[in-house]
């Protein structure tokens, strides 16, 4: 690595420790502020370690702007320190140097990967099990119950029970019907009781309707009634178990399993979408915003706060859409593709003003 690279790196990386902790400090500061407005048990233990747990999250949303602020500061210490001269001086345009910049905030964008995978889960979950106890809403840990739920069993055939529990995978009050090619209902099955097992639920005391056409069909009641089909309870616990999926993994799994069983995953896959796009985030904010560090007038860094707020709104306006079916998934990283473009463009004009 060249003497001028390492020298780049060290500087942004002790920006960056400096500034990331600062306004994490702040922002969890402000969220124990409303915290302590809500709990009945003033633990001060409890309270720190809900502090503690709650760094990543802030940690995950602060970084992308932390990027920008560092390569502003970045760009005033070269220009009041005169130490941009040399550099050029030396052949080395601000073309250049954005190579460094990229690949800064490409390990930035895994670091937030890493984060969002490997400790914010398991903080998040920590974080809310204080928070509970702190409110004095501890659960006694018990059975999982569905209730009033229609699944799909596969592309033609639904699923609704009244009552499931998965410890026991028994329930009440059981409706399947399949439907033909022209999504007709042609065969249907009701009971008041039914256990999930192998490839198999076993329903009691029903009626089985089968429907040929609506002039020939027949009724026939039945005490035990096996109907072989493929329905894993595990993983459609995992799916009423979710409140709130915080991983990529997490989402992801979740919008399968909720395609499958027929649940709405648009949120699932919204969500999945625009926390991608939050982690690769820092590239292109650093990408984009490169070109204006350098012209360090004030109308060029309202600039900058502008479009790092445009950023984040209209990529939280657009994955409300997404939610909403309004618009595919992928268009969430349209903002993404505007800004890359934007930086491409003023990239390639760039040069250096001091004044």
């Amino acid at each position: 690595m060249k003497i001028l690279d390492r020298y780049i790196y060290k500087k942004l990386i002790v920006y960056l420790v400096v500034i990331l902790p600062s306004v994490s400090f702040v922002t969890v500061l402000a969220e124990l502020i409303e915290l302590l407005r809500k709990i009945k048990e003033f633990n001060v233990l409890n309270i720190l370690m809900y502090a503690f747990y709650k760094i990543p999250e802030k940690v995950y949303l602060i970084l992308p702007v932390s990027v920008v602020i560092v390569l502003v500061l970045l760009a005033r210490d070269f220009v009041n320190s005169r130490e941009i001269y040399p550099i050029l001086l030396n052949g080395i345009s601000l073309r250049e140097l954005s190579k460094k910049i990229v690949v800064f905030s490409f390990f930035i964008s895994l670091l937030q990967i890493s984060n969002l995978e490997l400790i914010l889960p398991k903080a998040e979950k920590n974080a809310e099990k204080i928070y509970r106890h702190l409110k004095h809403k501890d659960e006694v840990e018990k059975n999982l119950i569905a209730f009033n739920t229609w699944i799909t069993l596969d592309k033609k055939t639904f699923m609704y029970f009244d009552i499931l529990d998965f410890e026991s995978k028994t329930g009440k009050n059981i409706v399947i019907i399949k439907l033909d090619k022209e999504f007709k209902p042609v065969f249907r099955i009701e009971g008041k009781n039914f256990f999930i097992g192998e490839k198999k639920i076993v329903i009691s005391s029903g009626k089985v309707v089968d429907l040929k056409n609506p002039f020939n069909f027949q009724i026939s009641s039945f005490k035990t009634y096996p109907f072989f089909t493929e329905l894993n309870v595990k993983e459609f616990k995992k799916l009423i178990e979710v409140k709130k999926p915080t991983s990529l993994m997490e989402l992801y799994k979740t919008g399968k399993v909720a395609e499958k069983y027929g649940y709405p995953s648009s949120y699932y896959w919204s969500k999945f979408y625009s926390k991608l796009s939050t982690v690769i985030s820092p590239f292109i904010l650093a990408f984009t915003i490169y070109p204006f560090v350098w012209k360090l007038r004030k109308e060029n860094l309202l600039l900058i706060v502008v479009m790092v707020l445009v950023y984040w709104y209209g990529t939280g306006f657009i994955t409300s859409l997404a939610e909403g079916n309004v618009v595919p998934y992928f268009f969430i990283f349209s903002v993404d593709i505007v800004y890359l473009f934007i930086g491409f463009l003023f990239l390639r004009k760039l040069y250096f003003v001091e004044f």
